[in-house]
């Protein structure tokens, strides 16, 4: 059971915001030790806003809220100094990351490692050399381990021996990788022993392990998200998919 009161301060990041009546907005937020919340952020729009914090996402803030329920009141909120100023496209991968915390990780579930997976992948998009596409795909795995999904990448889940890097494997999502000579259906992608070990060693250099990792990664995705689209996505079609 959630406290009723958080008068400390939490740090976090706004996911998503939207207005709430005139002056008000809806946040959804992650924070370090709380996890994800939902909270009324009051009189915080038009020309008498109370606070001059920039509720904007990517923006490290320090937050206290109280009430009870799904919906609480945000009591107060600080910078925290600096802020990830995203570069060009990269802010669509940002929204991405957002937007998969915010279907798969359930309210008042705290998650200390992922968010500092969150971190991490914010830090990596905004390093130019850095390809977005393998920020991405370290972020998705870290993500499903977090939450309790981790891919099984060291071992044949049929034969529990070793992964070959020139084999093929059929990733079942319940199970793991089967060489495809042995695999039972073909309702799975598959994925070279190559790629499997390079995702486990987050090594991305390979286009080809990029490839088949966007592959993997939106395979498993789909099933946790209930097979809908997501927005960011829809989003950034025209340029890049994700």
């Amino acid at each position: 059971m959630p406290a009723d009161h958080r008068q400390q301060l939490q740090y976090g990041f706004i996911l998503h915001s939207r207005p709430y009546r005139d002056t008000s907005s809806l946040l959804e937020v992650f924070t370090r030790d709380g996890g994800r919340v939902s909270l009324v952020a009051r009189g915080v729009r038009g020309s008498r806003a109370r606070n001059s914090a920039r509720l904007e996402a990517f923006v490290p803030l320090l937050f206290s809220w109280a009430g009870r329920g799904e919906l609480r009141t945000m009591t107060a909120v600080e910078a925290a100094g600096g802020t990830f100023s995203l570069p060009g496209s990269r802010i669509i991968s940002g929204f991405y990351m957002n937007e998969l915390i915010l279907r798969l990780l359930h309210r008042d579930d705290p998650h200390p490692e992922l968010f500092v997976c969150y971190e991490r992948g914010l830090q990596g998009l905004l390093d130019d050399a850095k390809p977005q596409e393998a920020v991405l795909r370290r972020y998705e795995r870290e993500l499903l381990e977090e939450l309790g999904y981790g891919l099984a990448l060291d071992v044949d889940t049929e034969t529990g021996e070793p992964l070959h890097a020139d084999a093929q494997y059929c990733y079942y999502p319940e199970q793991g990788p089967v060489q495809s000579v042995v695999a039972k259906q073909v309702d799975c992608p598959q994925i070279s022993g190559r790629t499997l070990l390079a995702i486990r060693d987050n090594d991305y250099q390979d286009p080809q392990v990029l490839r088949e990792a966007k592959i993997l990664m939106r395979f498993l995705l789909s099933r946790h998200l209930d097979n809908r689209p997501l927005k960011s996505r829809e989003l950034y079609w025209q340029s890049r998919d994700l």
